[in-house]
């Protein structure tokens, strides 16, 4: 778990770098080089290679309780 006063790892880029996860567009993971596994879409959400959105809460510690068929629980 992060401490205190650590910033949260971006779910897109996993950076715990000053910026904003919540719109982060990186195509690149936190080392500049490897490409990220998902992607924004026109609505600012994650989406998998396959344009499935994700689901954001499961990635959080509080995570997700949801359990639909149509929820995507996949680490991004």
């Amino acid at each position: 778990s992060a401490a205190p006063n650590s910033l949260f790892a971006c779910a897109l880029c996993l950076s715990r770098f000053a910026h904003n996860i919540h719109k982060c567009k990186s195509e690149f993971l936190w080392d500049g080089k490897t490409p990220t596994s998902c992607r924004r879409n026109t609505e600012g959400r994650l989406v998998n290679a396959h344009g499935l959105q994700l689901c954001y809460d499961w990635q959080c510690p509080n995570g997700c309780s949801n359990t639909s068929k149509e929820h995507n629980h996949q680490c991004s």
